[in-house]
């Protein structure tokens, strides 16, 4: 009976360690193949990829709120690496993307394994890939390969950048703009001037004379920063848009244009 039970219990070891390898191996593979390029793109020098910098070309959708909200060469964009990670890499001269990127494996495991066992049960194979895509500025693709293992951190990451201060506004909502109140984003919507974009091409000259057509109340507003707002808006750039609008409180250049919305709403 005893010989039954440890033989079961062995058994059942067995099946979990087989099941155990076999889901990493599976997953290996989902990952490669989801990978964006083709295989010789990926064994190229990566020491020659050059980091995103806040200058890097305008780009679309999680890109643009990447090269904004995201510091370059935070190494805490890469699943699996928190402070305490990012912290052992920088004593070991990995501070950035590309340093991290033109690494190896082996070269990570014996940096990890001089940490004792906290570090060495951690497992840094995928660390490159995502390094790679980060040191490319390929947000989106760098975004769907951690959501392999279900979530992206860097997504959340971007998530509660945009969220911060401006997460109650929905897309193309005027009243971002610091002087604008509902009754003027009426007042501009009705003009044809119902999307940031739009905002940001029109010129406050353009914007002062719709201002002063609908009466006194109106005149009081200060409408030349607002283009410039709508752009960082429409471009997703949520850090430099804060900053801006800070700096409008600082000065009182603002509210002069908040104190007539608000008087007229």
């Amino acid at each position: 009976m005893i010989m039954f039970i440890l033989q079961s219990a062995f058994l059942l070891l067995l099946s979990f360690v087989i099941g155990y390898l076999l889901g990493r191996f599976i997953k290996r593979i989902l990952r490669n193949w989801a990978a964006p390029g083709n295989r010789e793109d990926q064994v190229m020098n990566v020491a020659t990829v050059k980091p995103a910098t806040i200058t890097s070309p305008v780009r679309e959708g999680n890109d643009t709120a990447f090269s904004a909200g995201i510091k370059v060469d935070n190494l805490q964009i890469i699943e699996g690496i928190g402070p305490a990670m990012e912290s052992v890499l920088k004593e070991n001269g990995i501070v950035t993307w590309s340093q991290l990127a033109a690494k190896t494996v082996p070269e990570l495991r014996s940096i990890l394994d001089k940490y004792g066992k906290r570090y060495q049960i951690i497992d840094p194979t995928t660390w490159l890939e995502q390094t790679r895509l980060a040191a490319a500025g390929k947000v989106d693709d760098l975004i769907r390969l951690q959501k392999m293992d279900g979530v992206s951190k860097l997504e959340n990451m971007l998530n509660r950048d945009r969220k911060s201060g401006f997460g109650k506004y929905s897309q193309d909502d005027l009243k971002i703009v610091e002087g604008i109140g509902p009754k003027i984003e009426v007042l501009l919507k009705n003009s044809g001037i119902n999307t940031w974009k739009i905002l940001s091409e029109t010129e406050p000259s353009t914007i002062r004379s719709i201002l002063q057509a609908a009466g006194r109340s109106y005149r009081l507003a200060v409408p030349e920063s607002w283009p410039l707002q709508a752009r960082f808006a429409n471009d997703g750039e949520w850090s430099r848009l804060r900053q801006f609008q800070d700096k409008l409180r600082d000065y009182d250049l603002a509210p002069v244009g908040r104190a007539s919305t608000e008087a007229i709403d």
